[in-house]
């Protein structure tokens, strides 16, 4: 067993001990746990990333059975550049979380609502457990296991909000739990078909299929239970109750990687699993008009947002949409031209990577500001960026990220989507980037702005108070993601190049 290798399994079983073993410990340890995870896991990215880079593929049969009975993890350009994301985000947001117990939530004491949950680290391992776990299996049957247990801690970190996220923890879990039941459904179908629930296998198998109406149902209650637990327009109305009502440190984790989760699933469905079908048209314009409703939509509702936390939730249906504009130019039975869909692929892959770095650090400074000052009502933090300069310089970096400018991942995402587009001829698809690039700078502009203008602060108000060395440190962990924001929007070409190695063309 090469190091490589090692590191796969190591990465899926890692943060599940560390879990294990935080459950047991005092919340004290529980933090120095969680932080020395993270670090190892960051660690164990590298050589996986380091091997992909060079064009090798690692893979591991764990227990030494063969598909479709064992359990296989392929660490293909997919799965590394997730893997990569994951860790920076992940070791970053851990350190966060270490430093300002508070936002890891609260829970009821004998007498009061205390600061600083302990049942955060043993939740947030198991879900960057899941996480990795995700993007490393090989057939369809992990997937689904591997993305319950994201959707079941997702949900335990929104609850330990305290009272006030109850609610919209359990209609988190109603919708994920019947998103897995669709997707479970649609599983079956597929290995009833096929015999096997191996992503190459079931691809090889439903080559030689003369009926693709199984396995069109079968990517159809796939899609719809996926899109439910990505919050999809119009399955979204569950997102922002859940992750404006988070503690401060588990909202980026939620907008950041677990939706994440999801689309991988996805993309391993359409592209790994099920080839092109007749038939299967239909289904990617549906979701690529569903893509455009959710940036144009999500963008409007962000617009008329007067809370700040609920603005950035608003903009991540916004952002979720751009995944799905390339739906339409996905599959190359469609444009008969597979470089157009390996640049749509690309595109798919750019935007998420840098939206899942760029709205961690946005969503971190807003959480940071309402812990701060006990609200996150942007009328009242107006002239924040007085006090917290660092904090704002932060999130107009992300802003960055999430309009798509030069230089980000974002705008490496768009480039590609629209060279996609002119290729295939759906003009369409400019007036959408248009008209969600001009939104998100009305709405990123309503949210940052007020924090830039001066404002009369009572000495008895929170934002008054010294602000502390913990404090500090926080504001520069949001820091280094805004930094990250701009500094991977370099790694575009190595980005495309790392997506070919064990990639479905």
């Amino acid at each position: 067993m090469t190091f490589p290798q090692f590191a796969l399994g190591a990465l899926t079983l890692l943060p599940l001990l560390g879990a294990a073993a935080a459950v047991v410990l005092p919340h004290p340890a529980r933090r120095i746990t969680g932080v020395v995870t993270a670090v190892v896991i960051a660690l164990l990215t590298v050589p996986v990333l380091v091997t992909v880079t060079s064009g090798e593929l690692p893979e591991l049969v764990l227990g030494g059975f063969d598909a479709p009975l064992g359990i296989h993890l392929r660490g293909d350009g997919l799965a590394a550049v997730f893997l990569g994301v994951t860790s920076l985000v992940g070791l970053i947001l851990t350190g966060y979380a270490a430093i300002l117990p508070k936002s890891t939530g609260t829970f009821l004491s004998a007498t009061a609502w205390v600061p600083g949950h302990p049942g955060f680290w043993p939740l947030w391992l198991g879900c960057w457990s899941g996480l990795n776990a995700v993007y490393l299996s090989g057939d369809l049957f992990n997937l689904y296991v591997a993305l319950e247990l994201v959707g079941l801690t997702a949900v335990a970190l929104v609850a330990l909000g305290g009272r006030k996220s109850w609610e919209p923890a359990l209609r988190y879990l109603f919708v994920a739990v019947l998103g897995s039941l669709l997707f479970l459904a649609g599983v079956g179908l597929l290995a009833s078909v096929t015999g096997t629930l191996d992503l190459q296998q079931t691809r090889e198998a439903l080559g030689g299929l003369e009926d693709p109406t199984p396995a069109l149902l079968a990517l159809t209650l796939m899609t719809i239970g996926l899109g439910m637990k990505v919050a999809l327009l119009p399955m979204h109305r569950w997102l922002v109750p859940a992750h404006s009502s988070a503690p401060s440190v588990v909202s980026p984790i939620l907008s950041g990687l677990v939706l994440k989760a999801a689309l991988v699933v996805l993309l391993r469905c359409w592209l790994w699993a099920v080839p092109v079908l007749a038939g299967a048209e239909w289904l990617t314009w549906l979701l690529g008009g569903l893509g455009t409703a959710a940036v144009l939509a999500g963008s409007v509702l962000a617009l008329r947002q007067d809370r700040l936390k609920p603005l950035v939730a608003y903009s991540t249906i916004a952002q979720i949409g751009y995944w799905f504009l390339a739906f339409p130019l996905l599959l190359p039975g469609e444009n008969d031209d597979a470089e157009l869909a390996s640049g749509a692929y690309g595109a798919v892959v750019a935007l998420a990577a840098g939206h899942a770095i760029a709205k961690a650090g946005l969503f971190t400074a807003a959480g940071f500001l309402k812990d701060r000052c006990g609200t996150d009502e942007i009328a009242a933090l107006r002239g924040a960026g007085a006090h917290h300069p660092t904090l704002i310089l932060a999130m107009g970096l992300c802003a960055v990220g999430l309009l798509g400018l030069p230089i980000s991942l974002g705008f490496t995402g768009k480039w590609q989507l629209a060279t996609a587009a002119v290729g295939a001829e759906h003009w369409w698809l400019f007036l959408v980037l248009a008209a969600g690039t001009l939104l998100s700078a009305g709405y990123l502009l309503r949210g940052i702005a007020p924090l830039l203008m001066q404002a009369e602060v009572d000495d008895n108000t929170p934002a008054a108070n010294p602000v502390t060395v913990r404090e500090r440190t926080g504001e520069l962990a949001v820091l280094l993601l805004g930094v990250a924001t701009l500094a991977t929007g370099l790694l575009g070409a190595w980005v495309s190049t790392m997506l070919e190695v064990g990639s479905w063309w």
